[in-house]
């Protein structure tokens, strides 16, 4: 009976001492964003990490439902921050260069969340609009 009870204790010591997920630790990942009134959606992924230097890849744009080609910049990519980030529509079948663009970008403590400073967009050409409380979103 005392081996059962052995048994048993260790069963439930191993069942505590379960490793927890520990999360995302990085910006690395994939990420979307839509404009309040949904009339511009970016995605793109970040990349790399350990030896390689971090990148944005796989860039998309969609205007008004539209997807389109997009031209992307960006600078200073980290695994917790990112200075700019701009997705450009450059496709003549979306007729203008509408485009996104995020300044002073930073993770949130789970890395669920890139929140941003400040961001500005082009929609209905010419006119920009700033945007506040901007958060983009793991997909």
């Amino acid at each position: 009976m005392r081996f059962f009870g052995f048994l048993l204790t260790l069963f439930i010591f191993l069942i505590g001492c379960k490793e927890e997920e520990t999360g995302f630790t990085s910006l690395i990942g994939e990420w979307k964003y839509t404009t309040p009134d949904e009339k511009i959606e970016i995605t793109f992924d970040i990349v790399g990490g350990g030896t390689e230097l971090l990148t944005i890849k796989n860039h998309t744009i969609k205007i008004d439902g539209s997807e389109g080609n997009a031209n992307i910049q960006f600078s200073n990519v980290t695994e917790t921050s990112i200075d700019l980030i701009r997705i450009n529509a450059n496709d003549a079948g979306l007729i203008y260069p509408y485009n996104i663009a995020f300044n002073n970008l930073s993770a949130s403590p789970d890395f669920t969340i890139i929140e941003v400073e400040s961001a500005s967009y082009t929609y209905p050409w010419p006119n920009t609009i700033t945007l506040d409380d901007i958060q983009i979103v793991r997909r």
